[in-house]
């Protein structure tokens, strides 16, 4: 915020605290540098009087991508509303503890962190970032991770502000202002002025765009038709778990460097279908659980499996309920449901599902409109927020596999001419046609993966597929690849894309939280051979790496 010569002294008392701030900011010695590059992140708090929430709550998220792109760290979002975030950041054993507020100062915000060792209680660093307006307060966030990833983790070369600060007036009587009672004529002795500003580093950041991604590494073969994959727990380097699954099976994999190693397996009776698979830490223990959507029959039978120790335990009781995880919706990740319909698959309104530590049940209803396309003929698969606060914005594959951005309410501003997120699998619901003797079938289409890129651009990464002029939505492939996307406008561009496969990508999912850096790695689930009577089933993982 800017402070000009000649206001009222309430603006040289803000420039003070503004200063002061800077300083306190600045002053964490080069010896703090070092810090393991793990660190946790609570949700931030709004001290304004305005409705800003929205902007408020995807804050951790977004410094999180920006962390792990400039200097590389392990971060853990700690989710809102549970432990006290030093316990919850204990638990998860990280070694610091980032918190923040923004207020609002005159017309402009403060963003204001404060970051704890947790081994000593004691402060390893504070810092602050200025935004002139609500939309100002994301761009500062540059600003922000640069000094963080500087000065606690000795990154050099990270963003930070190249603009001289405003100048701080002292107040024509000559009084020093004080914050609390205590002076602060050592912020600003022995010049009422502030110092000069810091030099811009030597060394830039690294200006990077996605222009390829290239096979790193793969599976074995497995012996089943895989219709997508999911990023269970990883780290900041992509190390981790991975799950993908066939029609009744479900796969867990370990990843390791490139390599892709079969760790075990989940199976059930040939009457189970699965529909979809998804990751989630629903018990707050910091391990991803698994949110299932069974078919068994014409009924639903969806189920959870909560991590324990290294495998997976099935909580009792079943709901019937079509399940995805909706990550970032409103600054965290959370399970979405639709109610399994009568004469449809899906039908009503999509809800926020609620975790009790037994069950799922209804919670708030999202503010979509499922009686208008094309979410009124596809409904909760596929779907995927898309921006925040007042950008807030869906992303959705609709039936015939086109890309789309929805509004807040779900009605389409945009539609792809390509096709995303293709359908590997299918199940018949509803009203038999008589006509041809058969029940509809509904393809099951996979979301796309927002993600932040390394300069805060919104990307997206899917699968696009071709298929033939002839061929239906559940049709033979002619071809498919992994693309990045980037909003471009109303539309996107794409901006890096795999080699063409004759194989079908079924499925994938980038296996860093947060953000897309170079060298980050995709997973992705590949078809090579549809089973038949005449020969057998065949697909594998697959490791794409971004450069």
């Amino acid at each position: 915020m800017r402070i000009i010569p000649g206001r009222h002294v309430t603006c040289a008392v803000l420039g003070a605290v503004l200063f002061l701030s800077c300083v306190l900011a600045s002053s964490v010695p080069a010896s703090a540098a070092g810090y393991s590059r793990r660190i946790a992140i609570a949700p931030f708090a709004s001290l304004t009087k305005e409705d800003i929430g929205g902007t408020v709550s995807v804050l951790p998220r977004l410094l999180a991508s920006r962390l792990m792109a400039l200097a590389g760290a392990d971060v853990v979002l700690l989710p809102a509303g549970g432990k006290a975030p030093e316990a919850a950041a204990k638990e998860a054993k990280v070694p610091l503890l980032l918190q923040g507020t923004v207020s609002k100062l005159g017309k402009g915000y403060s963003v204001d962190t404060i970051v704890t060792d947790l081994e000593t209680g004691k402060t390893a660093g504070a810092f602050f970032a200025a935004a002139a307006t609500e939309d100002d307060i994301i761009a500062q966030l540059g600003v922000l991770s640069g000094e963080i990833s500087e000065k606690l983790f000795g990154v050099q070369g990270a963003i930070r502000a190249t603009a001289p600060p405003a100048p701080v007036v002292v107040p024509a009587s000559g009084a020093i202002p004080s914050i609390g009672g205590a002076p602060v004529a050592s912020a600003l002795a022995p010049a009422a002025t502030a110092p000069p500003p810091t030099p811009p580093p030597s060394t830039p950041a690294e200006v990077w765009t996605p222009s390829s991604i290239k096979k790193a590494g793969q599976s074995d073969k497995i012996a089943d038709e895989i219709y997508g994959v999911v990023a269970g727990d990883v780290g900041a380097d992509g190390n981790g778990e991975v799950v993908t699954w066939g029609r009744n099976t479900i796969y867990v994999y370990r990843v390791k460097g490139d390599e892709i190693l079969p760790y075990t397996r989940i199976s059930r009776s040939v009457q189970n279908h699965f529909l979809n698979v998804d990751a989630i830490d629903l018990d707050g223990d910091g391990k991803k659980d698994l949110v299932v959507t069974d078919l068994q029959g014409d009924r639903l039978t969806s189920f959870v499996l909560l991590r324990k120790g290294d495998g997976f335990v099935e909580t009792p009781g079943a709901t019937r309920y079509h399940l995805v995880v909706l990550r970032g919706w409103n600054g965290k990740d959370v399970v979405a449901g639709q109610r399994q319909g009568v004469n449809e698959a899906f039908q009503g309104k999509i809800h926020v599902m609620k975790w009790d530590g037994k069950t799922l049940s209804e919670g708030e209803v999202l503010p979509l409109d499922t009686e208008i396309l094309p979410v009124s003929s596809g409904g909760v698969y596929s779907l995927t927020p898309w921006g925040a606060g007042k950008e807030a914005r869906w992303l959705y594959v609709d039936v015939e596999e086109k890309l789309r951005i929805l509004d807040a309410g779900g009605k389409s501003v945009y539609r792809s001419k390509e096709r995303f997120g293709g359908a590997a699998d299918a199940f018949e619901y509803g009203e038999i046609n008589r006509l041809e003797g058969r029940y509809p079938t509904v393809p099951l289409r996979h979301s796309p993966r927002a993600v932040i890129g390394p300069k805060g651009e919104s990307l997206v990464v899917t699968t696009e597929v071709q298929r033939g002029i002839l061929q239906n939505m559940m049709g033979a492939i002619s071809s498919s690849r992994v693309v990045i996307l980037q909003a471009d406008g109303s539309g996107f561009a794409e901006r890096a894309a795999s080699p063409k496969s004759d194989f079908f990508y079924s499925g994938l999912d980038p296996l860093a939280a947060g953000g897309l850096r170079r060298g980050g790695r995709i997973v992705a689930s590949v078809i090579e051979q549809s089973g038949s009577v005449f020969k057998d089933r065949v697909s594998r993982l697959v490791l794409l790496r971004v450069e």
